[in-house]
């Protein structure tokens, strides 16, 4: 954190070196990927037997193709996230990837309002899959990508483009069990100069929970127990979702081309839910025995607009690109929490009405450059502007049990606004060395300022933040299909505005957080090195990974004053969190049978956690360890017109907060039937053995609390899906039946990761200028 605005001054002296170099440096442009010919079917429909890999994989990220996944035309964006190696995505829609939940989720590379905050969940859970064309998973990310958002890894939506003239749509329609349905609407249309794109899509589902928790207050000078509370609860959570997004494109020209992007969606949350709460002494004599009901609702919209401009010289590699992106979101959420009490605590809880009126909106301004110079080098360069806007009000009216009248409670209620302004350059040089070495080296420079300001105590505070980023990448081809691959970045994880808010927070009626205005950025330290190859047959990848964390934000807790019932988590800078592990993915293109394909993938991690110590006044360090499995069974299997998938996740106990969460494993299968070329039915079983319930303890020196949550269903659904124009037929016999998992190399190189050109989820990796997208 620096004190002065002045720091912005300095930020003009990179971009003017980036743009600095003569133009007469260019290279020649590398040569066009090879194209596969089309073919006519029987019936006048238009197939392709081969299609030619696209270099997709980077050298920075790794690509995950959606066109083979059977099971997107009935699931959403958190279903199919939970297929993508190393990441995890519970029933709320909370992301983890290598079990770090500090997780950036980006739409085309850019921040999305609805992807941001605590209402994320909801929007990738209502989000529809078939509008994803692919998803880049980008676990060290690079000095082109800003740190708004988080310092953690980047999971980036990349949606479906219209690339081809004609025309082309798709229509899908499912229903299942536990009231889940869906429908999904995609066109798109090409001619001469311009393009257009849309799609519109609805969900609906009902999910019915169980909770359980039991919790002892505890002396923090002596560890005895003071105090326990068991709690028993039901809910029935009811949504349903409406998504609307269209893209149009106007070429200018031989050599330009202007875009323009919009989007809206509206999402309606209802809950209902009956807690029975019972509290005792540490003599176990009763304290208290009561039920609650509550009625919630909860409205949300997203919207977003932006328009493009992409400008080529004509010069081979030179590219001038700009972009301007405004999202927005709004939600509300209004509770009715009403209570019959057998024996009243004291203090004791009045039936309440409850709201929070929570708005976000984000300004994104952005330009691009990329070059040839030195006849071997590669430089692209960068600045942008960003302005993100939150409004949080909450409003709190208890009953008063004399009246009945309900009257503001002045202590639950709170208003917070903050206003983040970014300001960033970035430069980034690369070249290849040689026939098999390529290096890419970058730096960001980030100027920060936070303003947070708090209506009701006429409060405002002002943080200024400067930062420098640096990043560096390095690939080794071996042999014919091996590579080596290092990759390293620094990134800053600057306080958001939950964590700076100094208002006392309700979570719950017997939890609050406390925000710590003084709280300073954290370091995130990022290094990999991978090996990708063939051996024996199989599509290989062996990533060792490191991540440090420091000085990381944690938790300390402590009892409210007021009322000791209330456990408060307040944010803290302290210690660091460490994660070393291995990321293994092996990719059977063909086992055992034709047809049948196979992907196993495995993150095994030990995870070190320093937290301080609960006491006020000490400053102890508590160190936590834990080690994670994740482990992921993917088998395809293609005959006929039948096409079958089955997968299986199970996500190790994991670090959170102050405890850990219990294993989860889930198992899912979709069947594909083609009925005509363009006709398919479509059955999916999610959780086909009923488990994925979620436990979590938590233990320090002033609380034990394990909790239980059952709120995974079986949910069988089956629909249709059509398709106009376009190519049909399946999507793996058209990628040379290498099987869902594609893998194998690019044009010009080895491929990587797990896209086009890079092999499904199999391994690989982006080679310098060689199929993985190089430099």
């Amino acid at each position: 954190m620096i004190p002065t605005k002045h720091a912005l001054k300095i930020l003009p002296a990179l971009l003017v070196t980036c743009f600095a170099v003569p133009a007469s440096f260019a290279q020649t442009a590398p040569p066009a990927a090879k194209t596969a010919p089309d073919t006519q079917s029987d019936g006048g429909v238009a197939t392709v037997e081969v299609v030619a890999t696209r270099p997709t994989n980077k050298v920075d990220r790794d690509v995950y193709d959606l066109k083979n996944d059977i099971s997107v035309s009935n699931a959403s964006a958190a279903d199919i996230l939970n297929n993508v190696p190393s990441v995890t995505v519970d029933q709320d829609g909370n992301v983890a990837l290598r079990g770090n939940q500090n997780v950036q989720i980006m739409v085309n590379g850019k921040r999305d309002a609805q992807f941001q905050g605590q209402n994320r969940g909801d929007a990738l859970n209502a989000f529809p899959a078939e509008a994803i064309e692919s998803i880049e998973v980008i676990n060290v990310p690079g000095a082109e990508f800003g740190n708004e958002g988080g310092s953690g890894p980047i999971i980036n939506l990349v949606l479906k483009r219209n690339r081809k003239a004609g025309s082309r749509a798709n229509m899908s329609v499912n229903k299942g069990t536990e009231g889940r349905g869906n429908a999904f609407l995609n066109g798109e249309h090409a001619e001469g100069p311009y393009s257009i794109s849309g799609n519109i899509g609805v969900r609906e589902y009902v999910r019915n929970s169980h909770n359980a928790s039991q919790r002892e207050d505890l002396d923090p000078a002596t560890g005895a127990v003071k105090d326990s509370q068991d709690s028993v609860g039901n809910r029935q959570g009811r949504s349903k979702s409406l998504n609307l997004a269209s893209t149009f494109t106007y070429n200018v020209g031989e050599r330009d081309q202007a875009g323009a992007t919009v989007s809206y969606s509206k999402i309606r949350n209802e809950s209902d839910s009956t807690t029975s709460t019972q509290r005792f002494a540490a003599d176990d004599a009763p304290l208290a025995d009561f039920t609650s009901r509550s009625q919630s609702r909860s409205p949300a919209e997203n919207f977003g607009i932006g328009a493009s401009y992409d400008h080529k010289s004509g010069v081979p590699g030179e590219d001038l690109k700009f972009d301007l992106r405004y999202t927005g979101q709004n939600n509300r959420s209004d509770s009715d929490v009403f209570y019959d009490y057998r024996l009243r605590p004291t203090p004791f809880i009045a039936n309440s009405l409850r709201s929070t009126d929570r708005r976000n909106r984000i300004l994104d301004i952005s330009v691009d450059y990329e070059r040839n110079v030195w006849d071997t080098w590669h430089l692209k360069a960068g600045a942008k502007v960003a302005d993100s806007k939150t409004n949080n009000p909450t409003n709190y009216l208890g009953q008063d049990p004399v009246t009945g009248e309900y009257v503001p409670v002045a202590s639950r209620i709170s208003d917070f606004e903050s206003n983040d302004r970014n300001a960033a350059i970035y430069g980034i040089l690369s070249t290849k060395l040689g026939k098999n070495l390529s290096i890419q080296g970058g730096l960001r420079g980030e100027y920060t300022e936070l303003d947070v300001h708090q209506p009701l105590l006429a409060e405002e505070d002002k943080y200024y933040y400067m930062n420098w980023l640096p990043s560096f990448y390095v690939t080794r081809d071996i042999g014919t299909d091996g590579m080596l691959q290092f990759r390293a970045s620094r990134r800053i994880a600057r306080p958001n505005e939950r964590d700076l808010n100094p208002n006392l927070v309700y979570l719950s009626d017997f939890s609050a957080r406390l925000g710590n205005p003084h709280l300073q950025p954290v370091n995130n330290d990022n290094f990999e090195v991978a090996y990708r190859d063939r051996l024996f047959g199989v599509d290989s990848s062996f990533v060792l990974f490191k991540r440090r964390e420091s000085p990381m934000i944690g938790n300390r807790s402590f009892a409210l004053t007021l009322d000791p019932n209330v456990i408060v988590t307040s944010p803290i800078n302290f210690g660091t969190n460490d994660s070393v592990g291995v990321d293994l993915n092996f990719n059977m293109r063909q086992l055992f049978v034709s047809g049948l394909s196979a992907n196993l993938g495995a993150t095994l991690a030990n995870e070190k956690r320093q937290r301080i110590s609960n006491f006020t006044t000490d400053t102890t360090a508590v160190e936590q360890t834990n080690h994670r499995e994740n482990i992921k069974l993917r088998l395809a299997y293609q005959v006929g017109m039948e096409s079958l998938q089955l997968s299986v996740n199970r996500n190790g106990a994991t670090l959170s907060g102050q405890g850990i969460n219990s294993a989860v494993t889930m198992t899912n299968f979709t069947w594909m039937h083609r009925i005509t070329p363009r006709l398919s039915l479509n059955l999916n079983v999610n959780n086909v053995f009923h488990t994925g319930n979620m436990e979590s303890d938590i233990e320090n020196e002033v609380l034990r609390l394990h909790t239980l949550n059952v709120s995974q269903p079986r949910i069988v659904q089956i629909g249709l899906r059509y398709q106009w124009g376009g190519v049909t037929g399946d999507e793996r016999l058209r990628n040379g039946n290498r099987g869902m998992f594609r893998g194998g190399r690019g044009e010009g190189g080895p491929g990587g990761g797990f896209g086009n050109g890079g092999g499904g989820f199999g391994p690989g990796g982006g080679g310098g200028g060689g199929g993985g997208g190089g430099f």
